[in-house]
């Protein structure tokens, strides 16, 4: 129980020296703000959302590899441009980043499977929060479980953790793509903003659906592929 308070207590310290909270964190990542990045979106970005977000629900698995490899090294940008920042050169950090995350991917490729399957669970984890209204403060429970139950079927089936990770980007990219390109008709456009900010739930709904789906579709469609096979 000491050891707990002392973890605690020593994350609280971190985060108020680094001038932001963990509600803060979610905090920009609210309806409205999600709202706002999709609808900048030109017609022609749209367009080219949805067409990656058809290849990821119906062929992710196939080349999963180097989607694999393509996500660690956007993370490893992120991540590492966020270090560089911290030792003085953001550049220099975010190209480090991007080339190590994106080398290590590879060679231990069903670790990087797991971790983005367990990074899917928390986007999940955290789309399911925000519908049932959850404050900020605790959004952060909806992530972790999330976090774990991507994991778990992870080292349950690699095969099911692409599925996941392949189907929800692809599910990303399409509710990006299409929400934009019916946000670019007037007569739609203040209806479809009303909507989305006013109720919680719908832009989650639109994100999880397809999802499931696309799931349900890989599945069937590996279930009648003989050649390809993710090791257990």
């Amino acid at each position: 129980m000491n050891n707990m308070s002392t973890i605690t207590s020593l994350l609280a310290q971190s985060s108020e020296s680094s001038g932001i909270s963990i509600p803060q964190i979610f905090a920009g990542l609210s309806i409205e703000n999600v709202w706002e990045f999709i609808v900048r979106f030109s017609w022609i970005q749209a367009i080219f959302a949805l067409a990656f977000g058809v290849i990821y629900l119906i062929y992710g698995w196939r080349v999963f590899k180097p989607l694999v490899v393509i996500n660690f090294a956007i993370l490893g940008v992120f991540s590492g441009k966020y270090i560089g920042s911290l030792l003085g050169s953001p550049l220099w950090g975010a190209i480090m980043g991007c080339l190590i995350l994106s080398a290590v991917s590879w060679p231990f490729m069903k670790y990087a499977v797991s971790v983005l399957g367990a990074l899917a669970g928390a986007v999940i984890g955290l789309a399911i929060s925000r519908s049932i209204g959850l404050p900020d403060s605790f959004l952060a429970f909806g992530v972790l479980i999330g976090v774990i139950t991507g994991g778990l079927l992870a080292f349950s089936s690699f095969k099911v953790s692409i599925m996941l990770f392949t189907s929800l980007q692809g599910s990303a990219f399409m509710v990006i793509g299409s929400m934009a390109l019916l946000h670019d008709y007037p007569s739609l456009s203040p209806f479809l903003t009303q909507a989305v900010t006013a109720k919680a739930f719908l832009l989650p709904l639109l994100l999880i659906c397809p999802t499931v789906m696309g799931m349900f579709l890989q599945y069937y469609l590996l279930r009648h592929e003989e050649d390809w096979a993710m090791p257990e």
